[in-house]
């Protein structure tokens, strides 16, 4: 294990005047183009660890084409969770990163759901960092991502059992001071064409209004080399509104927030890179969309996570090679 390679929770110090702010995210896609099977597992600390008002968040959902929205969101107190160095741990929903021996395993069981999930994801790639602390509405934001994991496991629904055997996964740590609520969001997206064929990854933050963007990110991972596009080089579009159903949740939250039932989602997504040397174009297409709603813990302020899931194509050159690719992607649109 290198030191590039290590990466943990990020808990504020005692002394630290922003500690009710304090944000802390453990994330895992997993995506099976063959199948159309997407699933979206994360664990989250929101608020001061001492505050009683803090909680934590563990969210375990698959969307397949067949079922749709399938898993739930588990909510409680920050003093309910086992939190370790790399881990974070509810009663139904965990996710724990394991550095030394290059793996992130996901466990979740929600009876009521007939939902359950044994995941290892070997991480097959090397780390991209952001340790420096960039601007978000009023806060900041860094990230660490592995873009390129095997996976190994299951996801059973009811009786019926779906191996991940051919899946592909993708590893992210968001770490920072933001309250829900501020004018912040941000929009991001993994596209997988499948276990040993391109991967690609987006990401900027925006205001609310998703008009105010920091620099884009783009990373073309093609297995034996991978490369980064930034800034004025990367530039992102929307066409048109997404018209399928939302599932939205927590259900409470939800219930409360009845002005955002159907938020206005792109239909279309298209991503373009030129840097003189390598171009690409990626279009994607949702056919599925959920909404996680998340709460300020110490004062008045909501944030919506949109998770988008469907098809994607890409055509261009990359490091000297043809990326012309079809496969499944999710992309969040923040607000």
């Amino acid at each position: 294990m290198t030191a590039a390679a290590f990466d943990t929770l990020r808990p504020p110090a005692p002394l630290d005047p922003t500690r009710d702010a304090y944000k802390d995210w453990l994330h895992l896609n997993v995506l099976d183009p063959g199948s159309g099977l997407a699933g979206l597992f994360n664990v989250s600390l929101h608020g001061a660890p001492e505050d009683p008002r803090s909680r934590a968040i563990g969210t375990a959902l698959l969307h397949r084409p067949q079922d749709g929205w399938l898993g739930n969101v588990e909510v409680c107190g920050r003093s309910r969770a086992h939190v370790g160095t790399t881990s974070i741990a509810l009663e139904r929903v965990a996710l724990a990163v394991d550095h030394r021996n290059a793996r992130t395993h996901v466990s979740a069981r929600l009876p009521a759901d007939r939902f359950r999930a044994q995941i290892v994801a070997g991480h097959a790639a090397p780390p991209v960092r952001f340790d420096q602390r960039m601007p978000f509405g009023q806060g900041w934001i860094s990230w660490f991502l592995i873009s390129r994991m095997t996976v190994s496991g299951s996801v059973t629904l009811g009786d019926v059992s779906f191996d991940l055997e051919e899946a592909v996964g993708y590893h992210d740590h968001n770490w920072g001071r933001w309250r829900w609520g501020d004018d912040i969001g941000w929009e991001w997206g993994v596209f997988a064409a499948g276990r040993g064929a391109p991967l690609f990854a987006f990401s900027r933050a925006t205001n609310r209004s998703h008009g105010v963007a920091s620099e884009p990110f783009f990373l073309a991972d093609l297995g034996h080399v991978r490369r980064q596009f930034r800034g004025p080089s990367v530039t992102l579009s929307f066409e048109g509104t997404l018209g399928a159903p939302l599932r939205r949740l927590p259900g409470a939250l939800a219930a409360l927030h009845q002005d955002r039932m159907r938020p206005a989602l792109p239909a279309c997504v298209r991503i373009a890179v030129d840097d003189g040397l390598d171009r690409a174009a990626l279009e994607f297409e949702p056919h599925a969309a959920g909404q996680l709603i998340a709460g300020e813990p110490t004062r008045a302020g909501y944030g919506f996570v949109h998770e988008l899931v469907g098809d994607f194509r890409v055509t261009g050159r990359v490091a000297a090679r043809r990326i012309d690719s079809r496969g499944l992607g999710v992309f969040e649109y923040v607000d």
